[in-house]
């Protein structure tokens, strides 16, 4: 009986390091580089609520880097999409923008709508980064860590353009 309860333990030893190991290793926690964005070719943030829908979208246009606005507009039973707003952004700080919130961390992220919540915004995210990589998530009240200076951020780069 000795025998078998240290051969038991031995393998449950070997199963749980060789578990831990394997998810340190798919976490990158050994790898020790954190993964960033070195460039982005899109991005399109949809948020919907009460109040309606606003597209965000990061557009290239004769060379020129623009984060535009689009708002949903009801007319004649019909939905389309008008700009709003637009401006022009440097790429590489929209880019350090993208990395200091962790929008690469959210890829795949899914916030279920929270129990109780009766209403709120909505989000959907598509980027292309680092040359094709595409970096999806969506939530519903409920949003990764650094969505709202993300969001906040969106906001404050087309105010300042207002004042251009």
């Amino acid at each position: 009986m000795k025998g078998f309860k240290t051969d038991f333990f031995k393998s449950l030893l070997f199963v749980t390091v060789m578990t831990a190991t394997t998810l340190f290793g798919i976490c990158g926690c050994f790898r020790g580089e954190k993964k960033t964005i070195t460039s982005v070719e899109a991005m399109t943030l949809t948020l919907q609520g009460m109040r309606g829908t606003s597209v965000y979208e990061l557009a290239e246009a004769d060379g020129v880097t623009e984060l535009r606005l689009y708002r949903e507009i009801y007319s004649d039973g019909n939905v389309t999409l008008k700009l709003e707003k637009s401006a022009v952004c440097d790429r590489a700080s929209f880019i350090e923008l993208m990395n200091d919130c962790g929008v690469i961390r959210w890829d795949g992220f899914h916030g279920k709508h929270p129990k109780n919540v009766l209403n709120g915004i909505m989000f959907n995210l598509t980027a292309t980064v680092n040359g094709g990589e595409t970096v999806e998530a969506d939530g519903s009240a409920n949003f990764p860590n650094g969505y709202n200076t993300f969001v906040r951020a969106l906001g404050a780069i087309l105010a300042e353009g207002d004042n251009k």
